[in-house]
């Protein structure tokens, strides 16, 4: 009798184990861009770098262990008449305070779909998450940082 062992399962358990430091690395660099998101009130706020495209954070929720936000640049579109801006990237993150990791949970990229967290699998978490940390290492190195109202007593 022949056997055939399959090692997908080793593998899709070595990615996972890859995203999950992922998840903690982007939660390491969202604190240096905005250190008192733990403690923040729900707001809007931008970064403005000379040279550097603004970069825009809305702060949509927030709880004791979790805070919900977006992170985008806005491009205003000059050929059209409304001046209508377009954001790109386009992120929804979702940051555990507690497990000391953040994730996104959709995003639209230039040229790619909007996916939101519940339809894609793990190469999509993968993909999303790799432009995010990628991105926030760039814009700590131009020198981005976010300054959030903290709530009063905390």
């Amino acid at each position: 009798m022949h056997c055939t062992v399959r090692r997908s399962h080793k593998k899709t358990t070595d990615r996972f184990g890859n995203l999950m430091e992922l998840y903690e690395q982007n939660y390491m660099q969202l604190r240096l861009l905005i250190p008192q998101l733990r403690h923040g009130a729900i707001t809007t706020a931008v970064s403005r770098v000379p040279g550097c495209l603004s970069l825009y954070m809305q702060l949509t929720e927030q709880s004791p262990y979790t805070s919900t936000l977006r992170l985008t640049y806005r491009f205003v579109n000059c050929g059209d008449e409304t001046q209508r801006a377009t954001a790109e990237p386009d992120l929804y993150l979702r940051v555990y305070h507690d497990a000391r990791s953040a994730e996104v949970l959709s995003g639209f990229l230039h040229g790619q779909q909007h996916i939101p967290r519940q339809t894609r699998g793990l190469d999509g978490s993968w993909k999303l998450n790799r432009f995010l940390y990628k991105w926030l290492r760039y814009l700590l190195y131009r020198g981005h940082r976010i300054e959030v109202p903290v709530i009063a007593g905390k």
